[in-house]
């Protein structure tokens, strides 16, 4: 079983192996006593882990070399938290919002209920879709956590585990520095104490996933026993041999480092951890070792390389995207390009199987290989909707921009999404707060006659905007703050750099980078929007104040002779013209301003990007009719991209439109949507 017979019998198997994977049946808990209810959280949450770990069923499929099955969870019941089911309430009515309106009111930004449609928190932090760890919070607790709207699963989510820290240390060698730190800690004050209950929970967090690896040793020890085929004995017996690596020290293979790290995304995979950074980078020395000295060939290299890819489909969602994405070449830390054979391996492997797992992105400089570059994009052409792109000479100085060491912004990679983090040291929200850009602008139009010049209207919409940020950055911090007393994360933080050193969770400001960010969404739309009435109504007096207010009340109902002088007689954006182009420089300066007011509860600073996710159907839906000739309910632009139908002049006017606005304030990152017809290619 050898070669591609081994790879196409796991991916013919695939479909039917997560559909049959054991399950946990029921949802166990750690409070089992009135002392164990009395123990520190952190320290019940470390415990919960490792029931979770040492209660789920593991399994061994045939030709596996790589193992380590998903844990099958049990559907949430009904009142407790949930993504799916927010995401579906915002996206159909915008309802997801409404929690936050209330939120913002208790934070005592307001007296009055503030129409919620504009901004409000993702429910990713309202808990995973399953109900999956093991009750460590009581009653009482889980009640107060759900007036945030918060639950014993929720986390950040949008953060890379430190993969990287993990396969050069291994979890033995992270246990090592947390024993050391608690070792020479003083807990007589509290806040020794308090650091001391953080350091424990790592240790025990550390100890659980070590005795998860050691189940899978014995299994595949027990196997062998008794398999009769000789060469699948030998397999198995040096399966047992990597799983036990895994738990007793650092790896020193490629097979060891691919095994512990799947084990490490299991299991960060149940905090919203779920992101593989930089792969090609943290791996490749061991790859690099193995060809040098004879250990491994580069076929037996591939086959272990898509054994694990096949993995990664066994937790693929069909009802979302799960976020499992990896970026692949760029800069080393110190400056130089780091495209090298896994690199070229990764895209073959995914190019090959055909698979939905692992998403993939690519870094690009001035130093890139053509060859890298083309291959790219021959995987594009090819039909695929992947890879990515991201351009370091952009990221880096944005990075730059907010503080980041020139060493760190050279090691970026992206969340599971498109934001920007430093790999393995990063804890950012990067999702929770957003501003929809088009509704800021249709509360200034309430006010059109009231204004003299189009300076007037401008200078609203900006009002609008600060109040918008204000209110969403004080509705995620107010989550922000609230997630560490319910939901902390000891394995997660243990393989961040910062929060062992530290000895601080994650999630209340371990990592090195705590940054926290708005998103911001509908920028081409309302720059479509403000040209319209900059040049219709304030220059060329085509459209009266009056009339343009009565067409988009009633939905341009009756006139649409009037909305398509808007959709056609003004400039779009994403055509290379300076005169709409300008426009959405300048709301974008204003709001990365705004944003970069704030501070967020770990210390990190506020940075924005611009995005709209999977939401600008849902964004539509919650917005009138505007200047831009667009109708109610309509979707607006998606991402940083022009509104579909508008950019008529092609994708190098589109790119040229988008590097007008300063992409050096936007250091959460900007996403950018282009697609071309199959003749262009």
């Amino acid at each position: 079983m050898i070669g591609m017979n081994r790879i196409e019998l796991l991916k013919r198997n695939l479909e039917r192996v997560v559909r049959i994977s054991p399950r946990t049946e029921a949802r166990s808990t750690v409070l089992t006593d009135p002392d164990a209810e009395r123990e520190p959280l952190p320290i019940r949450k470390a415990r919960a882990l490792t029931l979770l770990l040492r209660e789920v069923p593991i399994h061994i499929y045939p030709g596996e070399l790589i193992v380590g099955i998903p844990f099958r969870e049990e559907p949430i019941p009904d009142g407790e938290g949930g993504y799916l089911r927010g995401v579906l309430q915002e996206s159909v009515s915008g309802e997801g919002y409404i929690e936050g309106a209330r939120r913002k009111i208790a934070a005592g930004l307001s007296d009055e209920p503030y129409d919620p449609v504009i901004i409000g928190s993702q429910p990713s932090t309202g808990g995973s879709r399953y109900a999956l760890f093991p009750h460590y919070a009581t009653a009482e607790e889980r009640a107060e956590a759900r007036r945030f709207g918060l639950d014993e699963n929720s986390n950040p989510g949008h953060l890379q585990a430190g993969h990287a820290r993990v396969v050069a240390l291994g979890w033995s060698g992270l246990r090592e520095m947390a024993e050391k730190r608690l070792a020479d800690l003083d807990e007589s004050t509290e806040l020794g104490r308090k650091r001391a209950v953080f350091l424990r929970s790592v240790i025990i967090a550390l100890d659980g996933a070590r005795a998860f690896a050691r189940r899978y040793a014995d299994l595949a020890g027990e196997m062998a026993e008794s398999e009769a085929d000789q060469r699948r004995r030998q397999e198995l017996t040096e399966i047992s041999r990597v799983c036990l690596r895994a738990a007793e020290g650092s790896p020193r293979t490629f097979w060891e480092a691919l095994q512990l790290h799947w084990f490490t995304h299991l299991i960060c995979h149940t905090q919203g951890a779920r992101q593989l950074g930089r792969f090609d980078q943290y791996m490749y020395p061991f790859l690099e070792r193995d060809l040098r000295e004879g250990r491994l060939t580069r076929e037996a290299a591939r086959e272990l390389l898509e054994c694990l890819w096949i993995k990664y489909n066994m937790l693929t969602d069909v009802t979302m995207d799960n976020l499992q994405n990896m970026i692949l070449g760029g800069l080393t830390r110190d400056g130089r390009d780091t495209t090298n054979m896994l690199s070229y391996m990764c895209m073959d492997a995914t190019e090959r199987l055909g698979l939905i797992d692992p998403k993939w992105s690519i870094r690009v400089h001035r130093g890139t290989p053509d060859s890298f570059l083309r291959r790219a994009c021959e995987i594009i052409k090819s039909g695929r909707y992947q890879p990515g792109v991201y351009n370091d000479e952009a990221i880096i100085p944005a990075l730059l921009n907010v503080g980041v060491p020139l060493e760190d912004a050279r090691d970026y990679t992206n969340d599971g999404c498109s934001e920007i983090l430093v790999q393995g040291k990063s804890n950012p929200w990067c999702f929770e707060a957003r501003v929809k850009l088009l509704k800021c602008l249709e509360w200034a139009l309430e006010r059109l006659e009231e204004y003299d010049a189009f300076d007037d209207l401008m200078e609203a919409v900006k009002e609008e905007i600060s109040v918008a940020v204000e209110m969403a950055v004080a509705n995620a911090n107010l989550l922000q703050s609230a997630v560490p007393w319910i939901s902390p994360s000891p394995f997660v933080s243990a393989t961040v750099e910062g929060c062992i050193e530290k000895m601080m969770d994650l999630t209340e400001g371990g990592a090195i980078y705590n940054s926290a960010a708005v998103c911001a969404s509908g920028v081409a739309d309302t720059a479509d929007a403000l040209a319209a009435v900059k040049k219709l109504v304030f220059e060329e007096g085509r459209i009266g104040k009056r009339e343009l207010l009565d067409a988009l009340h009633s939905n341009f109902e009756g006139r649409e002779r009037l909305r398509l002088m808007l959709l056609n007689r003004a400039p779009k954006f994403g055509n290379d013209d300076d005169y709409v182009d300008s426009l959405a420089a300048e709301i974008v300066e204003h709001t990365a301003r705004e944003v970069q007011k704030h501070r967020n509860p770990r210390g990190g600073e506020y940075i924005l990007g611009l995005f709209s996710y999977g939401e600008y159907i849902g964004h539509g839906l919650v917005t009138g009719a505007t200047p831009d000739g667009r109708k109610a309910g309509e979707g607006i632009s998606p991402n940083f991209s022009p509104c579909p139908g508008r950019d008529m002049k092609g994708p190098f006017a589109v790119l040229k439109s988008t590097t007008k606005v300063n992409q050096l304030l936007t250091a959460n990152g900007t996403a950018l949507d282009i697609t071309l017809h199959p003749s262009a290619l």
